[in-house]
């Protein structure tokens, strides 16, 4: 990620207020745009601004927390939920709730051993967007024990066959470890 300008500055009016380009995301590899009171979110394929970070702290640490379990073992399950809803996950038998990294599209828990990270990954292609939630764990045969608590709780798990996975590089078999 590369954290500045993007070409001319330039402030715009977006029906969620002003905004300019501040940040662009190798993740997206596009602009993300900041509005004045420090929220961050996304334009894409006609659709409207979407809110992606609750403030540019909670971004960095969703990154920074993302940074340090990436290379952990992992397993990850798509999700398919109604445009704008948030999966709801309260009163679950998860891992601690990390506020300080979670916002609108990112939701994390974490242990220092293990850890749940939900994110959103589509919401300009299909009429519903998709999530990704991601388990890790320093101990790969414990990813089963994270995963159970969060399939309970869980709607719209979509099961494809294969999915790719951006931290490998790779596809694999949904809801099942990377190797």
């Amino acid at each position: 990620m590369e954290y500045g300008l993007d070409g001319d500055a330039r402030v715009y009016w977006t029906a969620q207020g002003w905004v300019f380009y501040g940040i662009v995301d190798g993740d997206w590899t596009c602009g993300v745009e900041v509005l004045l009171d420090g929220r961050a979110g996304m334009t894409l394929a006609d659709r409207p601004l979407r809110i992606l970070n609750r403030s540019i702290d909670q971004r960095l640490e969703a990154h920074a927390l993302l940074l340090a379990v990436h290379r952990w073992p992992h397993l990850a399950l798509e999700l398919a939920l109604p445009q704008g809803r948030t999966p709801a996950l309260v009163g679950t038998d998860l891992l601690p709730w990390v506020d300080e990294a979670s916002g609108p599209t990112d939701l994390w828990w974490f242990d220092g051993a293990s850890a749940v990270h939900l994110h959103l990954s589509n919401w300009w292609t299909k009429d519903h967007d998709i999530w990704v939630a991601r388990c890790f764990s320093r101990d790969a045969t414990a990813l089963n024990q994270i995963k159970e608590p969060l399939l309970n709780e869980v709607t719209g798990l979509l099961e494809p066959d294969e999915m790719w996975c951006s931290l490998c590089g790779r596809c694999t078999a949904s809801g099942r470890p990377c190797s």
